[in-house]
């Protein structure tokens, strides 16, 4: 054995285990024999232990002979390192080669699977390896229709109902499942995919069986057995008239838990092994209110903090650009006292005025103010604590819980007319006009001084809010001044024209918020501008929708069930449904429209846009400016018993020409009435809870032609309605009073997931 190998053994294993080490002969190593067994002792020598070596060093050599141990010299040395610096090297280039393989293995697994999956894959039972998701979701598809086999029964101790699972909605999720297996070894990166590859192939991959359920079509059928609502809940609720807020208590009712009844369906159906007959019985019961008599009194607790004189002060029109809000400043809070008798005291500086909507907007871009804005007096105001008692409305809260909030659309209303009663006013310029009838300029004209009605509502309600939350009340707020620009200005008069428009009907009541649902949404929509190529959301462009921003409760069909104050924004339908008529009478692209899930005979028949949101599915109206120029939209209601809401689309000519196809209608369900007797109401008292509208099938097909007769859209809107049966509800004296046995509700109650609302109800988020 040489010197360097020898001093490999030790650096490896040590000084005393290179002293007693035999080599094997297997290892081929070269010896070096010489005269005899023994070894020349070598010259004591430091190691990196260190350890001095002093006595000779034996080695137990093959019969063949031995060999020497000599002295390392400083070329030995060099030999070692050099030796050792190429074992490294060859070392560090495997690596970089194996990395190389495994990065071409990999490129090469992924591009042989980039749109299949991998091998080792499967869902449930079925291996998928190597398929293509539509293979996939067709193996599925065979492999799992059981799932939509079977039957299930509800029974109630007034009926039974049953149905099919494929009625229930329940059959494999192929899509989700199909996804889920094209994602194995195709979600991360390259390194990462192969690594997913190969376990995958190794180890292999189960992944579970997902079914899909549809839990509305479920509490539809629990809703048509007899007797699920014997007796109906009453919520809690505070009226604002008066001097004082007022309560009425809640109720309880008798009925069937149909949420819990529900819930046990579905935990039964989403599992891959339900068996295929299922049924369950729900039992009578006592059924809580969502409004309880003591959420009414703490809402009125909360509502009376809010009830204070607001006092209101200015120096003057704010400098160009500046828009600081209304700060508060803040005092300790006074002793209580009495709350003044009557209704609406008249303010410190005068009588208040009159709560009347803002202006509308006008139709062209803003106009630039004047440099020199005529200043507005200083001075102060206060608003009486009756006339903020007046603002406030009660309701489901932003947290879902019941309080009050302030009505954003009082607080501009009354800051509107407030600023026009004091407010320095513009002065409007008069038009020239040339021989022809053009406008061709304005003449005179100059900027006013008013409150900055947006910013100065927000301060109030914040401050208002803050009250409610236990904040001291301020002595004052600063009121943000701004230029009052004239109505007219030259870009308003050039050019543009009405390129769609529609008018609906409506009736205010509760239904709608006594209109506050139809003409909140028309106040936020007029004025607005969607610029060339923009996409016009009817929820951003109303949003947000709840009591803070004007919205108040609305009509719904809840479960079947119509509720007149059921939810936030209920009747909206009837903004949404004008703006559907007016862009699609534009020719403008349509990217978005729903239909109701029944007809309302307020709306054309096939082009109604129905609105919906619940946090995590939201069905919209929404279309695309898809003209060269600014469109201005103008809205605007009309007030009374039979009120109107229009809207108008403002641009410059499209020359586009819109056609529709005729009104038809087919496979026609006709609607019957009917009358249940109820506790619920006084003796005698009559509700109507459901109107009946038969339920048919319609499609409308849309054309739109440019100038030269070219088509640019053509569109088929298709639409289910649902047959809906009259319900008339007329109270009784007692209990025991006789009725006839309830009919039950329609079938078609909830046949979509929107909840709809009924004639002037609609459909509420």
């Amino acid at each position: 054995m040489t010197t360097e190998e020898i001093d490999l053994v030790e650096e490896i294993l040590g000084p005393a285990a290179a002293s007693e080490w035999t080599a094997p002969e297997h290892l081929g190593w070269d010896w070096t024999p010489f005269g005899g067994t023994d070894l020349v002792e070598p010259a004591p020598r430091r190691l990196h232990n260190p350890i001095h070596l002093h006595n000779p060093i034996h080695l137990h050599l093959p019969a063949r002979g031995a060999v020497e141990a000599r002295p390392k010299s400083s070329a030995v040395v060099r030999s070692r390192r050099a030796t050792a610096a190429r074992l490294v090297g060859a070392f560090v280039l495997g690596l970089v080669a194996t990395a190389i393989l495994i990065a071409i293995a990999a490129a090469a697994a992924a591009n042989a699977y980039a749109d299949r999956a991998v091998p080792g894959v499967s869902v449930g039972g079925l291996d998928v390896s190597g398929l293509g998701r539509d293979q996939i979701i067709a193996q599925l598809q065979a492999r799992y229709a059981y799932l939509s086999q079977g039957q299930l029964t509800v029974t109630t101790p007034d009926g039974v109902a049953t149905m099919t699972y494929q009625q229930a909605g329940r059959a494999p999720d192929v899509e989700a499942m199909a996804d889920a297996a094209m994602a194995v070894g195709h979600s991360g990166s390259p390194i990462e995919n192969a690594v997913a590859m190969l376990r995958s192939a190794v180890s292999g991959r189960s992944l579970p069986v997902v079914v899909r359920i549809d839990p509305t079509a479920i509490a539809a059928r629990i809703r048509q057995v007899e007797g699920t609502d014997q007796v109906p809940a009453t919520n809690a609720s505070v009226t604002t008239g008066g001097p004082t807020f007022l309560y009425t208590a809640s109720t309880n009712g008798v009925g069937i838990d149909e949420d819990a009844v529900a819930g046990g369906i579905i935990d039964q159906l989403v599992r891959p092994d339900a068996p295929s007959s299922l049924s369950v019985q729900g039992s009578f019961q006592v059924l809580d209110p969502r409004v309880s008599t003591e959420d009414a009194k703490a809402a009125i607790a909360t509502a009376d903090r809010m009830v204070v004189d607001v006092n209101l002060n200015w120096t003057g029109v704010a400098p160009a650009g500046s828009t600081p809000a209304a700060t508060p400043t803040p005092r300790p809070t006074p002793s209580p006292t009495a709350v003044a008798s009557g209704s609406g005291a008249a303010p410190s500086s005068g009588a208040a005025p009159s709560a009347t909507a803002a202006p509308s907007a006008t139709t062209g871009p803003s106009p630039t103010p004047s440099p020199s804005p005529a200043p507005m007096t200083p001075g102060a105001y206060k608003i009486d604590a009756q006339t903020v008692r007046g603002w406030i409305v009660f309701g489901t809260t932003a947290d879902g819980t019941y309080g009050p909030s302030v009505d954003p659309n009082q607080v501009e209303a009354y800051l509107t007319a407030l600023s026009k009663k004091l407010e320095t006013p513009a002065v409007e310029p008069s038009v020239v006009y040339n021989s022809a009838g053009a406008p061709t300029g304005l003449k005179g004209g100059r900027d006013g001084t008013g409150f900055d009605v947006d910013v100065d509502a927000r301060a109030i309600e914040t401050y208002l809010a803050g009250l409610a939350s236990g904040q001291a009340q301020a002595a004052s707020l600063a009121m943000t001044m701004e230029p009052v620009a004239p109505q007219i200005t030259l870009d308003s008069l050039t050019g543009m024209t009405i390129i769609g428009s529609w008018t609906t009907t409506f009736y205010p009541d509760v239904s709608n918020g006594n209109g506050a649902n139809i003409r909140v949404p028309a106040t936020l929509l007029n004025g607005q501008v969607v610029a060339p190529g923009q996409q016009f959301s009817f929820f951003q462009a109303v949003s947000p929708i709840d009591t803070a921003h004007g919205y108040t409760s609305g009509g719904v069909i809840l479960h079947g069930k119509s509720e007149h104050t059921g939810a936030i924004g209920g009747g909206i339908c009837s903004a949404s449904t004008t703006m559907f008529n007016a862009a699609a009478r534009a020719g403008l692209e349509i990217d978005e429209r729903h239909a109701h899930s029944y007809y309302i005979n307020r709306y054309p028949v096939g082009l109604d846009a129905t609105v919906y949101s619940n946090g995590y599915q939201t069905m919209d109206l929404k279309w695309t400016n898809d003209t060269p120029n600014p469109i201005v939209i103008r809205a605007r209601t009309t007030k009374g018993s039979k009120s109107t809401i229009t809207i108008e689309l403002w641009s410059l000519p499209l020359n586009r020409t819109v056609t529709f196809s005729p009104v038809y209608k087919d496979n026609v369900l006709k609607a019957t009435d009917h009358t249940v007797y109820v506790t619920s109401l006084k003796p005698g008292v009559q509700n109507r809870a459901e109107y009946p509208t038969d339920g048919f099938d319609t499609s409308r097909t849309r054309t739109v032609t440019d100038a030269t007769g070219k088509v640019i859209h053509q569109d088929t809107w298709v639409s289910h309605y649902e047959k809906v049966d009259g319900l008339l509800e007329i109270g009784v004296a007692s209990p025991a009073a006789p009725a006839p046995s309830r009919t039950p509700a329609p079938s078609s109650a909830l046949t979509t997931p929107a909840l709809e609302a009924r004639r002037a109800g609609d459909v509420p988020l």
